[in-house]
């Protein structure tokens, strides 16, 4: 046996082991120092068969020191099994083989680090809350892995800073959570047990890492400075040249608490935003992709928003980050500085925001603040309030007022959560009609799933820096779905549910009703995935309707059926897809969608995807086809060595994008990153470059 159990706290535990020599990160656990760490290799399977040991010998090393946290893992396995098509860092590993490690470093069940590594290199990393039901995987964090295949197998060693994470440092004992990932066999095995009532990354079944003492992170403070050069090139202009240069600081307040402080801020490493068809009439999500805003993005979510499977969290957001730094149409605003303080203080959960850019419309000093507190094992209460206005000259301030009841234990082992909102603008010259409220349940489980929610947005309620796309709206929601698992004929899981959207306005004139009807959706052990739904839409129009440039729906009353089917391959294959096909009445005419996904990887280091997305409407006044192409090459020559090129083109602004990202690390927080970005159009038979953005950065990192 090589686990103990702590029969005090009924939870299964592991004991960090002190060491004076840490072990060499390469890849290969050959280090004497691995003989003395505590052994952990009881894993059990979630999927596909529940409470059996894992099929392939897995097992996890950890041990410590001052100032890093340790681990190796051993994955026994046939070498030409093992899927393994990911190199780069902060990918996906979700059709890779993979180890996952969480902790929860506060022992709050609530709250978590995320690291993964994948058999040939790759590293990722996330912050997980809502005790698992929200993930940001945007987090980057400073922390080395290393891994490599060999005749058992693959291994990996992983070397956590604790300067790097959050922790108290009077508690001893942190929780911690270990998956193994088989992808061919499509199995998730996991220490402690869980059971698939639980979201994957749940906190609060973790087990207990015991034994952490005397480890520190130091004075707290990391500086980052970076130097910025390069071109701006339009056609028809004179050449303009960039040179630049900024800091990025992060100090420990204390161990819990991280302060910010970021000088002529600078996002040139951002990938693009990926061009979205809009046929509604209402403005459409993108998500954060700069660091500056992810890190510590948690400690700001309101309401709803910390629920990842709630398809409307993003209906009432009083704070949304793209709303600072950026325009309307996503471009980049220059940040003169920013500054934000986020993390914990026993129960209390902070998160403020100070940011200044250089706007020309709206106010350029734009704040939040987000105030919550723990109740009991899951609940909290908690406030929320913006200062600032990116949407318009008015002056506008926000606040808000949530509350949560949650728990991972009803029926023994089940979650069950309770949300409810309340907030209130204030904008210069409105004072009526300006709140909004709203409240949810959920009951996210395997076999039985089901949520049911009402919000309401006023028709004068401004959240300046926030995200509402729809005023004057009182909408109820809901879904219900089964998820039986027969163990037979290759099936792994079958999936059967309805959901509806009922919206009014404030009259009380009913402006939009959905209903999904999803009668089969069928997960097969092979990993190949098919889904059928239906779908019935009313919209009333009070005012016709712009839908492409040229066409218009006239204002009236509708109502449409659509059909959907979507074919998933399986992923851990070198060819893989995704199919997606839907059709019907469309408003006053008819519409067909069609989106393919299409993933190659050529070799080790060479990846290419692609993305064609297509909408066919007919009205009758004539039919218009809307059309995305998207392109990925990567070339991967090393986790630390990579080159990323992503091509886009819509047929609505006729116009090309092209980024090409080169980055080097040299060391964590130390790189070298080389970035070009280019708009195109074809106005005859030849493609020409409209203007272009050519940036050299250097970042160094000191940590103290």
């Amino acid at each position: 046996m090589l686990l103990a159990v702590n029969h005090s706290f009924a939870q299964i535990s592991a004991k960090a082991i002190r060491v004076s020599t840490p072990p060499n990160i390469d890849g290969h656990i050959n280090d004497a120092v691995w003989d003395e760490a505590f052994k952990i290799d009881q894993f059990v399977q979630r999927e596909p068969n529940p409470g059996q040991a894992v099929s392939e010998k897995t097992i996890v090393s950890v041990c410590y020191d001052n100032n890093y946290l340790y681990f190796a893992v051993k994955c026994y396995d046939d070498p030409k099994k093992i899927t393994a098509k990911e190199m780069a860092r902060d990918v996906s590993l979700g059709n890779d083989d993979r180890v996952q490690i969480i902790l929860d470093t506060y022992l709050d069940h609530r709250n978590g680090y995320w690291f993964q590594i994948g058999p040939r290199g790759s590293i990722g990393d996330a912050l997980i809350s809502e005790n698992g039901a929200s993930m940001n995987k945007e987090w980057d964090a400073l922390w080395t892995g290393k891994s490599s295949i060999n005749s058992e197998g693959w291994e990996a060693e992983l070397a956590i800073p604790f300067k790097t994470i959050g922790f108290d440092p009077k508690k001893t004992v942190w929780g911690m959570k270990l998956i193994r990932n088989i992808k061919r066999k499509l199995e998730a095995s996991y220490w402690p047990v869980a059971n698939l009532n639980t979201y994957r990354f749940q906190i609060s079944d973790s087990g207990l890492l015991e034994g952490l003492e005397g480890i520190t992170q130091g004075i707290g403070l990391d500086l980052s400075p970076y130097v910025i050069g390069g071109m701006n090139t339009k056609r028809g202009e004179k050449d303009k040249y960039h040179f630049d240069g900024g800091l990025d600081m992060f100090y420990q307040v204390t161990p819990q608490l991280k302060a910010s402080l970021s000088i002529n801020t600078d996002f040139a490493e951002t990938e693009v935003d990926d061009r979205q068809i809009n046929l509604t009439r209402f403005s459409l999500y993108f998500p954060e992709k700069r660091d500056f805003f992810l890190d510590g993005s948690n400690y700001f979510k309101f309401g709803i928003e910390g629920d990842d499977n709630n398809p409307y969290r993003n209906s009432v957001s009083p704070y949304f980050s793209r709303r600072l730094g950026l325009d309307d149409a996503g471009n980049m605003i220059p940040v003169r500085y920013a500054a934000k303080i986020t993390g914990t203080q026993k129960s209390w959960n902070i998160g403020m925001m100070y940011v200044s850019d250089e706007r020309n419309y709206g106010n350029s000093n734009l704040s939040v603040g987000r105030i919550s507190r723990n109740l009991g094992r899951q609940s909290s209460v908690g406030v929320i309030g913006t200062w600032g206005n990116a949407v318009s000259n008015a002056e506008n301030m926000v606040g808000g007022f949530d509350m949560k009841l949650a728990t991972s234990r009803f029926q023994k082992n089940k979650n069950l959560a309770f949300t409810m909102f309340g907030m209130l603008s204030r904008t210069s010259g409105i004072n009526d009609k300006n709140s909004s409220w709203g409240a949810d349940i959920a009951y996210p489980n395997d076999f039985l799933y089901f949520s049911l929610g009402h919000y309401e947005v006023g028709e004068n309620f401004v959240a300046g820096i926030g995200f509402v796309p729809r005023n004057n709206i009182k909408a109820s929601y809901g879904s219900f779905s089964l998820g039986p698992r027969p163990d037979k004929w290759g099936i792994l899981q079958v999936k059967s549910g309805v959901g509806f959207n009922y919206l009014t306005n404030f009259s009380d004139v009913m402006v939009t009703r959905e209903l999904n009807i999803s009668p089969l959706g069928i997960r097969f052990k092979s990993g190949e995935e098919f889904s059928y739904s239906i779908n019935q839409q009313y919209e009333f129009l009070a005012k016709d309707f712009l839908i492409y440039p040229g066409f218009s729906i006239p204002m009236n009353q509708y109502t449409f059926w659509r059909q959907n089917i979507q074919l998933t391959s399986a992923g851990g294959r070198n060819l893989a897809g995704i199919a997606n096909f839907s059709t019907g009445n469309f408003y006053n005419g008819r519409r067909h969608d069609m989106k393919l996904t299409i993933n190659y990887k050529v070799a080790v280091p060479l990846y290419v995807g692609g993305n064609y997305t297509q909408s066919h409407v007919f009205l009758p006044e004539g039919d218009f086809t809307a059309r995305i192409y998207q392109m990925n090459l990567n070339i991967l020559v090393s986790p630390t060595v990579t080159l990323y090129n992503y091509f886009q083109y819509d047929n609505a602004s006729e116009k090309m994008g092209w980024q090409s990202r080169f980055q080097w690390i040299l060391k964590p927080g130390n790189e070298i990153i080389l970035a070009w970005t280019s708009g195109w159009s074809q106005p005859g038979s030849q493609w020409i470059m409209n203007d272009s953005a050519l940036r050299l950065k250097l970042k160094y990192n000191i940590r103290f």
